[in-house]
């Protein structure tokens, strides 16, 4: 009897196992591919900003305005993203509008395709693409030497959305037993001429580039290059390995030919010519036991100009900018903006330190990080706390202060705005 009631209760229990697996029964086509997908998400932002109405940089930004001690901005931004498939190939499109308004500005874009083309795969291992698109060249955080063929990122905000360039590309993967485990070659082309890819350059050339990776030693290593054209010559290596589970480092080394160069001497004269610029970076990434992810790099602009020169740039754009100044000197600071002096991070040497913890104190849903970037040449930085809620589905709510310092006229000392504070909501869909 006790056999029998085992045996009974036995296959009570084989049933109930076979119930369960019809409930947790799910159909192939449930997690098929979808032929068409569509996304995207909408972004209202606010600004407020502490001006420095007397520097040079306001009036450069702003000629002709008057001065305001503060500055209120708000901006609206809708970005959707489709995608199409049928087999081997598949579409995509991701364009953006937005809407900027303050009282010295207000900006209207509509319909700027950020990227989108055709993707064809031939096999496994080897796809054609052409279209615009968004390249990720490089390992760093922050800064990325080795970025040949894409516009640069903001380190302030390293994930932001960006656009892309016209290109043609393939791409070819084989994989191996061994220590070389990867390999994959990557060739494109970046048509430039009058009305096409312009910001990367006027010239009518094909731009070709390439990109070999390799998986070796569990270490990701990259070899770029970028042949003369609309700019120079250019060629670099990358690298990333994971030491353990909580600590990776990382670095790039790149060299531009025959770059055009200008520099500002101290009696406003200006030197052209052309360099061999070297530049590199080194980072780590480590996380702590308790979660806490610490991110540092160390980045030297081979194009980047000294202390004094920017000392010598920053006088120069008070005068040129002062009201009643020749208009000679107004049009030639925007040159000297344009040629180097005014882009993001001119300098020679930079820090990148940045301390992030998803749900600090347990803080369900919430994230914070503190980032501070320095120019080490003339010790001006900017600081950088932030906070982030993703409690709500779909929905991502995100304050943070930006805050600018340094003694005298450096770098980030001589800003428009002497610190900035902007919240966003974001709702995707």
């Amino acid at each position: 009897m006790k056999a029998a009631a085992r045996l009974l209760a036995f296959s009570a229990l084989l049933s109930c196992s076979a119930e369960a697996a019809e409930d947790y029964r799910f159909e192939l086509d449930e997690i098929a591919p979808r032929p068409f997908e569509l996304g995207g998400y909408f972004e209202q932002k606010f600004e407020t900003l502490r001006l420095r109405e007397g520097s040079g940089a306001y009036r450069l930004a702003w000629p002709g305005a008057a001065a305001h001690e503060w500055l209120l901005r708000n901006t609206s931004t809708l970005e959707l993203a489709g995608k199409l498939s049928a087999g081997a190939l598949s579409s995509d499109l991701r364009v953006q509008a937005s809407q900027q308004d303050d009282a010295l500005a207000s900006r209207t874009q509509w319909q700027q395709v950020m990227e989108g083309g055709l993707h064809w795969s031939l096999a496994p291992s080897l796809y054609l693409d052409a279209g615009k698109r968004v390249l990720r060249w490089g390992k760093g955080y922050a800064w990325n030497p080795v970025a040949f063929v894409e516009r640069p990122r903001d380190p302030a905000d390293p994930n932001a959305s960006r656009e892309g360039y016209v290109m043609a590309q393939g791409e070819w993967t084989r994989s191996f037993a061994g220590p070389l485990s990867t390999l994959t070659l990557t060739g494109l082309l970046i048509p430039t001429n009058d009305n096409l890819n312009q910001d990367f350059g006027r010239r009518q050339d094909l731009n070709p580039a390439l990109k070999l990776y390799a998986l070796a030693w569990d270490t990701d290593v990259d070899l770029m290059w970028r042949a003369e054209g609309a700019r120079p010559q250019s060629f670099g290596v990358d690298f990333s390995r994971n030491i353990n589970a909580a600590l990776e480092v990382h670095g790039e080394w790149a060299r531009s030919l025959k770059t055009p160069h200008s520099t500002l001497a101290a009696d406003s004269s200006t030197q052209s010519g052309s360099i061999n610029a070297n530049s590199w970076l080194i980072g780590s990434r480590y996380i702590t036991p308790g979660e806490i992810t610490w991110s540092v790099e160390y980045y030297r602009n081979g194009m980047g100009y000294s202390a004094d020169e920017l000392d010598n740039w920053y006088a120069f754009l008070g005068r040129a900018t002062l009201p009643g100044a020749p208009a000679s000197l107004s049009t030639r600071a925007q040159t000297l903006a344009q040629s180097g002096y005014n882009k993001p991070n001119p300098g020679r040497d930079y820090v990148y330190l940045k301390s992030s913890a998803s749900e600090p104190f347990g803080w369900l849903y919430g994230a914070a990080a503190l980032t501070l970037i320095g120019n080490v040449g003339d010790g001006s930085w900017q600081l950088q706390p932030e906070v982030s809620y993703t409690g709500w589905t779909n929905v991502e709510l995100r304050s943070r202060l930006i805050l600018f310092g340094g003694q005298g006229d450096a770098e980030f000392s001589s800003k428009s705005s002497r610190w900035r504070f902007e919240t966003y909501v974001r709702w995707s869909f």
